[in-house]
């Protein structure tokens, strides 16, 4: 009886010992559980979002894609009535900015040009461009009009590198088919790795008429001057 009343006492002694700790042990696997199910649906959340931007990024690309076949659609059909009659070469030179450093760059045109109703003188033909002992060359196609010149083009050896190329003309003084050329507002644009690479390029062309009864038409927007008014820069 003495030990059954003493083992009594021991189990009641043991009951209130564990009972604490084991309650313990369940909160905290309890917190585990909320904490890992909290940082599962993080995850879960996190990578709807992922995928919720690339369908977005991904149908962005593919209106641009079909914008850029309706502006090339509409400019094919545009100089279907065209007749080019005036050769367009020259070479202008200046820099390419890569990762915030210049380079030298050259740009080659050779294209021929004709009049369009409206549009001023249409372009097309090629462009080769050289920064460092890099070469790419693009097909192009544009139009220059009132000392504004701009045009598209894409590398004949890969279509994600693209170049777009803005900027001025003006025909060059004592000269009757030279015109200096700047391209203030140009870029290389490689689509596939989100890479842009900035240009300024400056120089001149020759325009030549490949068809020997037709005058060269001056498109530019400039008045005629005195060259007196050289001697204000003196």
């Amino acid at each position: 009886m003495k030990y059954a009343k003493l083992f009594l006492v021991l189990s009641i002694i043991m009951a209130v010992a564990i009972a604490p700790v084991s309650g313990a042990f369940a909160q905290t696997d309890a917190e585990n559980s909320d904490i890992q199910t909290d940082k599962e649906q993080r995850k879960a959340y996190a990578k709807e979002i992922k995928e919720q931007r690339q369908l977005l990024k991904d149908q962005l690309k593919d209106l641009n894609d079909q914008r850029k076949n309706r502006l090339g659609d509409t400019f094919d059909e545009r100089i279907q009535d065209v007749e080019f009659t005036l050769s367009v070469n020259g070479v202008t030179s200046g820099w390419a900015v890569v990762d915030g450093k210049a380079f030298p760059a050259e740009f080659i045109l050779d294209a021929n040009a004709g009049y369009a109703e409206k549009r001023g003188m249409i372009i097309t033909g090629t462009g080769t461009i050289f920064i460092g002992d890099r070469e790419i060359t693009l097909d192009l196609k544009g139009f220059a009009k009132n000392n504004r010149v701009h045009m598209n083009g894409v590398s004949q050896d890969d279509d994600s590198i693209k170049i777009h190329l803005k900027g001025h003309f003006t025909p060059i003084a004592d000269s009757d088919d030279s015109y200096a050329l700047a391209f203030t507002r140009a870029a290389i644009i490689a689509e596939s790795s989100d890479v842009k690479v900035p240009l300024v390029l400056v120089g001149d062309v020759t325009v030549t008429p490949t068809i020997t009864d037709e005058p060269v038409i001056d498109e530019t927007d400039s008045e005629d001057v005195d060259i007196d008014v050289l001697d204000l820069l003196t």
